[in-house]
């Protein structure tokens, strides 16, 4: 009987050893997204916050010297010396004496008689009169305006119906309904109407002139004048019309179909027809400068 053949055992391989695990180098840090800083855009400013006036109630009467930081009342009447720091806010004013007004001036009616200084702008909503001097630095606005005396003002005149003058008149520039003179005018912005009507008895000068119909008359001359000569001719810069008549003054330009030349009328340059002109007005560039002032007879 044979042995049944004895095993034989394999050798034990050894598993091959496991390297240890490598440890990854830690992520680097990264820096967290910053978003641009865009610098805030300023904020509007908020509109100034408008003044709340006292309203116009009673009235108020003032004789004498007096000086005060605002009027506000229905009604002011003052003779004598008044300074107003302030404001005035009245619905009917009547001054006689001196005003002088550092604020804007508002009123419904506003009549003045002797002097007037205003620092401000004045806005009447009806009638404004004066008669002396008045002075004003701000830009005034009538619905009617009639100044006598000496007036100068040093910003526009807006004049819904009409502005009479007497006297001597001074202002940037007039934007009116009409426009009545009687004196001397200097207007270097000139006027804008519906009719320009000016008697010129001193020395006046005007920068363009537009409106419907337009008339500038120079006074004759008076003894003193026939003995030592008159001043030069009153000066326009420019007329544009629908209807001129001119005398004794001296205009550049004019454009108007219409046109009347009276005594002593020069026109340098015209657009138009000349309807009827007298003997010394002149159409055309002068042949020779006018004498000077007190040298001619």
């Amino acid at each position: 009987m044979t042995e049944p053949p004895t095993p034989t055992s394999s050798p034990v391989v050894a598993p091959p050893p496991v390297a240890p695990p490598v440890a990854s180098p830690p992520p680097a840090a990264t820096k967290p997204a910053v978003p641009p800083t865009t610098p805030p855009k300023p904020s509007a400013p908020a509109p100034p916050a408008t003044p709340v006036r006292p309203p116009r109630t009673g009235t108020l009467q003032v004789r004498g010297v007096a000086r005060r930081d605002s009027i506000h009342a229905l009604t002011w009447t003052a003779v004598g010396t008044i300074k107003v720091t302030g404001e005035v806010d009245v619905g009917t004013v009547r001054i006689e004496g001196s005003l002088s007004v550092a604020g804007p001036i508002t009123s419904d009616s506003f009549v003045a008689r002797g002097r007037l200084d205003a620092g401000g702008s004045i806005t009447i909503s009806g009638a404004f009169t004066t008669d002396g001097s008045f002075r004003a630095t701000g830009p005034v606005q009538a619905q009617e305006a009639a100044f006598s005396g000496t007036t100068r003002i040093s910003r526009d005149v807006i004049v819904a119906g009409s502005v009479t003058m007497k006297g001597q008149f001074a202002a940037a520039a007039v934007r009116a309904g009409e426009f009545h003179g009687d004196g001397a005018v200097i207007v270097p912005g000139g006027i804008d109407a519906v009719s320009v009507d000016v008697r010129i008895r001193r020395d006046s000068r005007f920068g363009t002139l537009r409106a419907h119909s337009v008339r500038l008359l120079r006074s004759p001359p008076n003894p003193i004048e026939w003995v030592f000569g008159r001043s030069p001719p009153p000066r326009v810069a420019r007329i544009e019309a629908d209807r001129v008549e001119l005398e004794g003054v001296d205009v550049g330009f004019v454009r108007c179909p219409e046109v009347i030349l009276g005594r002593d009328a020069h026109v340098t340059e015209l657009e138009g027809t000349v309807v009827r002109r007298h003997s010394s007005a002149r159409v055309g560039p002068r042949s020779k400068s006018p004498p000077p002032y007190g040298l001619s007879r």
